[in-house]
């Protein structure tokens, strides 16, 4: 059976990073205004306020059979694809394109349903383009440098985020809002081009199917690295904090809205999580440095440690002070970008099988898209129901269960043992 190469162990130039981690500055600009303003923007307009919580939940919660389902499966399919172009190149640019009609579908929703439809296509395309691209990171990156790589992975996540809550913010005060769907799909068919350029020598190896296993052996084989070994620890980790950075995220536009009681939630919002991806850039660029020296745990919890406090004033103070609720979103981006900072790193340093990633890195994948689409169905309809028992009330009930993930993400990575 042919193997695929092992990474040569070279040095990879600053520009070459930052053009391999191109496409996770457009995945970012994509997902986080979809999913923290532009749908309950559009929400607030199409269903009626005392079901929007549960709305949304529901939208979001469909999501997550793409997900969960898509990531691992169209990883695996890349491990042994064999095509002139690589195996990964080809599904990230076809899924990339094909992405765009959904984007679309949205931006012209004029009823829940289409937009429903418009949120489930984006799911399956853009996660299957994001499946393929976690694989590439391994694939080519050498070992002693998946910490510079985690770094601008996460410099990157963090500049797409702000540059995208910044479109929003800007076309939601000339209340243009809907046309940052058409800019999302610009940026991302243009920070796909250089992570393909950069990829290059990806999958020019052929991979053969070995012979042909039980269909229970092989349905264990695949999920094994959910239970077994220091890479399942890093994948609860990640899920873990990823629901509970979700779920603040999520419901920050309506508790602005409710209980911050600001103008327009919807710039707002756009503007806070901007204070927060400026906060953060600083920490993701020199974070995964450092952390090839320093080790890797003490960034989750020194993050989770800083996002907890700040989603504890918001349940204890119900803050409606402007600068204070300013001040949280500062204190909350140093801990999101110290998280962000080893994310990948952890995952590149754990893997199973270097030689097949992509199935691997989708199931990683998984614990940031699943949390994405459960958390909200569950905060959805935890604030539904303690608002109608209390007003505003539901708010505590969603911010506390995000203090609870923060905890339970530091508890794992204690647990990862081939990693300080």
């Amino acid at each position: 059976m042919a193997v695929a190469a092992i990474v040569p162990e070279t040095r990879f130039g600053n520009l070459r990073h930052a053009a391999l981690a191109s496409l996770w500055f457009g995945f970012n600009f994509h997902w986080l205004p979809i999913g923290f303003v532009l749908i309950q923007s559009q929400l607030r307009d199409l269903v009626p306020h005392d079901v929007f919580g549960s709305s949304l939940g529901t939208m979001v919660g469909v999501g997550a059979i793409f997900a969960v389902g898509v990531p691992p499966l169209v990883g695996q399919l890349s491990d042994y694809l064999y095509t002139p172009w690589g195996r990964r190149r080809p599904i990230i640019f076809g899924c990339t394109i094909l992405n765009l009609v959904g984007l679309g579908i949205m931006m012209t929703a004029h009823s829940y349903a289409q937009l429903f439809v418009g949120y489930l296509w984006i799911q399956l395309f853009a996660n299957a383009a994001g499946a393929a691209y976690a694989g590439v990171i391994p694939d080519v990156v050498p070992n002693p440098e998946f910490g510079r790589a985690s770094g601008y992975l996460a410099a990157m996540n963090m500049a797409g985020g702000l540059a995208g809550v910044g479109t929003t913010s800007v076309l939601a005060g000339a209340h243009q809002l809907l046309w940052a769907y058409a800019v999302i799909g610009a940026v991302t068919v243009l920070t796909m081009i250089p992570a393909l350029v950069a990829s290059r020598g990806e999958g020019m190896t052929r991979i053969e199917h070995g012979p042909r296993i039980p269909l229970m052996e092989s349905a264990r084989n695949f999920v094994a690295p959910l239970y077994s070994g220091d890479f399942a620890w890093v994948i609860f980790t990640r899920l873990m904090v990823t629901a509970a950075i979700t779920i603040v995220a999520y419901f920050l536009s309506p508790f602005f809205h409710d209980v911050v009681r600001v103008g327009n939630a919807d710039q707002f919002t756009s503007n806070w999580l901007a204070i927060v991806f400026v906060s953060a850039i600083p920490f993701g660029i020199t974070g995964g440095l450092i952390s090839d020296r320093l080790g890797r745990k003490i960034f989750v919890y020194l993050s989770g440690a800083a996002q907890s406090l700040v989603a504890l004033i918001f349940i204890v103070l119900y803050p409606t002070q402007i600068p204070l609720v300013l001040a949280m979103a500062a204190i909350y981006g140093l801990g999101y970008g110290l998280y962000y900072a080893v994310d990948w790193a952890l995952a590149c340093d754990t893997l199973p099988d270097r030689t097949k990633s992509a199935k691997d890195m989708g199931l990683f994948h998984v614990a940031q898209t699943l949390p994405q689409t459960i958390a909200p169905a569950i905060g959805g309809y935890l604030l539904d129901y303690f608002n109608h028992a209390s007003p505003n009330s539901g708010y505590r009930a969603v911010f506390g269960s995000a203090i609870l993930f923060f905890v339970l993400g530091t508890v794992f990575v204690s647990r990862i043992k081939s990693v300080r």
